[in-house]
């Protein structure tokens, strides 16, 4: 009996996947309504370059798998745009958030590489659970003397867990990852210190202390 309905399920699940065997495409990109207040918003306001990352993930065809109703693997998930320009909206997001600015000949320069940007579906008895998961290392760099100010690697993951979802749900779970990755940067306490650091000295060379 409990096959059965596991069999049922297995195949509803497939169906409100839509096909199967088709690749899904994800718009994925930071929520713009989601802000947030840290650390990071406490530093004087510092012009930064535009983020610059690299792809550094060992697979970088997909972000995921579409699976049937038995977990098993049947068409790629891709982005609608390259992960490392979505993690560069992102980091620029946290840092314009912050009331910090981003563009060109910034004081700071931001770079890096994208370690992770995956959507998984854990197919259970009744439910599947979509999880997003993005990580990424950030080096902060001096412009004029090319030193590393800090570095750090920063996470976002999301998780829900439903009956079935169809791709928007698969793209809001992947939204709020990356929500999740802006709020680790903004919250970063020692990034925050590392560039009221840098700036505290900087006032001190210009005033000759």
């Amino acid at each position: 009996m409990k096959l059965l309905k596991y069999l049922a399920f297995a195949a509803a699940f497939l169906v409100l996947q839509g096909c199967a065997f088709t690749k899904a495409t994800l718009d994925v990109k930071p929520s713009p309504d989601v802000h947030v207040a840290g650390p990071l918003g406490d530093v004087k306001s510092i012009a930064f370059n535009n983020p610059q990352l690299l792809d550094s993930r060992a697979d970088k065809a997909r972000i995921g798998w579409k699976k049937n109703g038995f977990g098993q693997n049947t068409a790629d998930i891709v982005s609608k745009q390259p992960v490392e320009d979505i993690v560069e909206t992102a980091v620029a997001k946290a840092l314009t958030d912050s009331r910090h600015t981003v563009g060109d000949n910034g004081a700071i320069q931001v770079v890096g590489t994208v370690d992770r940007f995956w959507f998984d579906l854990d197919v259970n008895m009744w439910t599947v659970k979509f999880v997003g998961d993005v990580q990424c290392t950030l080096d902060f760099i001096d412009a004029q003397t090319k030193q590393s100010i800090y570095k750090s690697k920063y996470s976002g993951n999301y998780s829900d867990e439903k009956a079935a979802g169809l791709e928007k749900t698969w793209t809001m779970v992947l939204n709020k990852a990356v929500d999740k990755l802006i709020e680790m940067i903004v919250l970063d306490e020692e990034l925050a210190a590392a560039l009221t650091k840098r700036s505290t000295q900087q006032v001190s060379q210009a005033s000759g202390e």
